[in-house]
């Protein structure tokens, strides 16, 4: 939008200009402290630094790294109160997480990279080094829904920028890697969570010991119930994880076995009706009077049951309590060993078998009653769902699409073989990657009237003139005729081999290059069908009459082969100089990709032929970086100061609104990563990312020129804490500048900043007692809206904002 271009152009080079001089002053102070500080570090002037393995073939301390990567211990991730594994993303430099959406389904992406579709398209998450999915935004199976946080895990690594091209396929933005215990370390622990202002009750565990001589057991999860941050109307948390880890440990190397199992049902949360006035440019946003924004949700007690007709042509028959259901049976294998003479051997292998469901209502149109209701042909009149009762006029009123896809087989299988030699300079890797990953997903939507009300909606009848009911229970149409038909089949499988090598090279002692290359191999087979959109007469619900919906039943009809290759070629230059021990600056060049995966199918190319130039032109999305940079290290501080460019070349297409985009983005910034321990009893975490991120084309001439949709200027944490004997006490702040909904850059999401205090006592030695609450002060943070303007809305958008204040309580006994 091209409103107010001046002001934003002047308060744009305030910021820069803020931004340089704090450059400035951390360049001043690295030249200052050329005098002051020396190579050789005592036991009192000992740096803060730690050994990363992430993104990294060989591990080693942080400050020896060109690379910008963050630690997460298990006390900070409880100290700042994440409700999701999402969450515990939001205190990463650099990484956005909109965490809105639940125990999944959330948006993640790196320094100005966009979210052009859901999931995380360029950040993969990890565990214990291997992808939890191949893709990180498939539809209703993005990689958060099959990953847990619990107390087996030892911490979390967090890898930004181009590196990461070269360690794991369809990364190139970024790694997040869950790292797990294996049981060396003797004890274990059990920590029992509950709501205080919510329903909400969670046991995890774990455990590990020795079983002999260099043979160690670990075995961890967790188990939950309740009913999550928002008002579903019924238990809607319910589920649990458990692992196991077996190390054997031998005089040249060590194998390990583990596994997961799980089985968790939780909430999804999508756009919510939200009101608006005032204008594009500065929009007011509040609660309906029947539905608060912050604890409301779209779930029902009167909306527990859906019947539609299956992709495989069966009645399916779901419990929509069941939300995000995902199911993941996993057995991992790990085993390194010393060849010598430098030489050594490290082999990872992991096989998945993922599934389950995705229920969750989403608003297609909301307005009042004359607007929703009234709208249906042969509307006579209306009632509440299973009564006689004439609906309230003054009420509004929803048409619900039940997003509902059945997660019929996402398995996967992962290995990477590598090899590696040390010289006296010089570091070699060189491996193979090897994965396999299904999409099968049947999509089952229906369409649903019901009244907008965050204490159990009830389903609206339509009853025509004649007195025939045109809904039967609230249910208008057996599919999304709204949406042209969106009930579908994919049955596909994406296979990649990746050869790739990285060598690292010390010339001389402070000086270290490391180029790494990935040349990735990918083969996609199968089909996909729905392409028809055909209705039938099905008497779906059985009783031996045809209803009015019954009478145009969607089905999926129409099939597409799909048989295609693809390449992605990624590599890395990197060169880190450490001018002392405290210091070192860095930079990096990148280039590598991410592979289109399902969102690519159903828009129409030819996906058979391997020369058609359309189909090349979208199958792998492509991501440049340049990445510079300053570190510094001291007792009792360390400060990353990094500059970065992205390039990004990408093709989506989205279901809801049914658009087809090829976009160029360009984005460059800051980031700062520091803490700062002030004395023995006080320190302070922080973060801060400046963005400025530009659409370059698309085939939208309109947009050329705009800001990616949802890409704030400004994003921020930071987490002041004091611990005094027993006592440990702070908060975490994470904030965020205004961002535009859309690409067409009018309507704004206003920024915000949530604040999650916390308090911990330690009892006894061993007993420690922790209350903490999530966005305490009620803040509104809208992270998404579906509508880019309220220029022809009727004051309604539907919007995702992060919970309102929860706050919880734990006590944790070791042993």
């Amino acid at each position: 939008m091209r409103h107010n271009k001046k002001l934003e152009n002047t308060m744009e080079a305030q910021v820069i200009k803020k931004l340089l001089i704090l450059g400035t002053i951390n360049t001043a102070a690295f030249m200052f402290s050329q005098d002051t500080v020396h190579d050789t570090i005592s036991a009192r002037n000992k740096i803060i630094d730690e050994v990363v393995i992430t993104g990294n073939s060989n591990p080693k301390s942080s400050i020896k790294t060109s690379t910008s990567i963050s630690t997460l211990k298990q006390a900070d991730i409880i100290n700042s109160a994440p409700r999701t594994t999402a969450e515990i993303f939001r205190t990463i430099p650099g990484i956005r997480s909109e965490s809105s959406g639940g125990e999944g389904n959330s948006n993640i992406t790196v320094r100005g990279v966009p979210v052009s579709a859901g999931g995380s398209r360029y950040l993969l998450i990890q565990e214990d080094g291997l992808p939890v999915m191949q893709f990180g935004d498939i539809a209703f199976g993005t990689q958060d829904q099959f990953t847990r946080f619990d107390s087996f895990v030892s911490r979390v690594e967090a890898l930004r920028g181009g590196s990461a091209s070269v360690f794991a396929s369809n990364s190139p933005a970024g790694i997040i890697n869950f790292i797990t215990k294996t049981g060396e370390k003797k004890g274990g622990s059990i920590t029992q969570q509950v709501g205080l202002n919510y329903n909400n009750f969670r046991t995890d565990i774990d455990y590990g010991t020795p079983l002999g001589k260099d043979f160690y057991i670990g075995v961890g999860g967790f188990y939950r119930g309740g009913d999550g941050p928002r008002k579903t109307g019924y238990t809607s948390n319910n589920g649990g994880q458990f692992r196991l880890s077996l190390l054997k440990k031998f005089e040249k190397g060590s194998i390990r076995v583990y596994g997961k199992y799980l089985d968790d049902r939780t909430a999804a949360y999508m756009p919510m009706p939200i009101a608006v006035s005032g204008s594009d440019a500065n929009p007011d946003y509040s609660s309906l009077s029947n539905y608060n924004i912050l604890t409301g949700a779209l779930q029902s007690s009167h909306f527990k049951n859906d019947l539609t007709f299956g992709g495989n042509g069966q009645i399916l028959k779901s419990d929509i309590r069941d939300g995000m259901h995902s199911v993941s049976k996993t057995v991992g294998l790990e085993f390194n060993y010393d060849l010598g003479a430098g030489w050594k051997l490290d082999a990872k292998a992991r096989y998945v078998a993922n599934d389950g469901q995705f229920l969750a209502p989403f608003p297609a149109a909301v307005g009042s009653k004359s607007e929703i209701l009234e709208s249906v042909a042969g509307y006579g009149s209306a009632v509440y769902a299973g009564t006689s009762t004439a609906v309230d006029n003054d009420r509004k009123y929803m048409k619900t699409v039940l997003f509902n896809t059945k997660l019929n087989n996402l398995n996967n299988f992962f290995s990477d073989l590598n090899i590696s030699k040390k010289w006296n300079k010089v570091k070699l890797n060189a491996g193979v990657y090897n994965s396999r990953q299904n999409i099968n997903l049947s999509w089952n939507w229906n369409t649903y009237l019901m009244e907008v009300s965050d204490n159990n909606a009830r389903l609206v009848d339509i009853i025509s003139n004649t007195g025939t009911k045109i809904t039967d229970n609230g249910l208008l149409h057996y599919g999304v005729p709204d949406w042209g038909g969106v009930n579908r089949n994919y049955d596909t499988k994406y296979s990649v081999i990746a050869p790739h090598a990285q060598v690292e090279i010390n010339p001389i002692a402070n000086l270290t290059f490391d180029l790494g290359v990935r040349y990735d191999f990918g083969n996609v087979s199968g089909s996909f069908s729905g392409t028809k959109n055909t209705t039938r007469i099905i008497d779906v619900n059985q009783n031996g009459i045809i209803e009015t919906p019954e009478l145009s039943v969607a089905v999926v009809d129409g099939t597409v082969p799909v048989d295609y290759k693809y390449t992605i070629f990624g590599y890395s230059f990197g060169a880190n100089y450490a001018l002392n021990s405290h210091h070192a600056v860095f930079a990096r060049v990148s280039q590598g990709g991410s592979a289109s995966a399902d969102r690519i199918l159903f828009a129409g190319y030819n996906y058979t032929n391997n020369d058609d130039p359309a189909l090349d032109a979208v199958k792998v999305n492509k991501l440049n970086q340049i990445e510079a940079g300053y570190k510094v290290r001291g007792a009792n501080y360390f400060l990353n100061t990094t500059f970065f460019y992205a390039k990004t070349i990408e093709a989506n297409y989205e279901a809801t609104t049914q658009l087809r985009t090829e976009n160029k983005y360009q984005s460059w910034g800051i980031e700062f990563d520091g803490f700062y321990k002030i004395n023995k009893y006080f320190d302070i975490k922080a973060g801060l990312t400046y963005t400025h991120a530009e659409i370059k084309n698309a085939i939208d001439p309109a947009i050329i020129g705009n800001m990616p949709r949802r890409t704030p200027k400004l994003m921020y944490s930071f987490n002041p804490n004091v611990n005094i004997e027993k006592l440990s006490f702070g908060f975490f702040a994470v904030g965020s500048t205004k961002a535009f909904t859309q690409d067409s850059n009018k309507l704004i999401m206003p920024g915000y900043i949530i604040i999650n205090p916390y308090i911990s006592y330690r009892l006894l030695h061993n007993l420690t007692l922790n209350v903490n609450a999530n966005n305490v002060f009620n803040a509104l943070a809208i992270t998404e809206a579906e509508e880019g303007s309220l220029q022809g809305t009727n004051g309604i958008v539907r919007a995702r904002t992060l919970p309102g204040r929860t706050i919880g309580a734990s006590v944790k006994f070791d042993f």
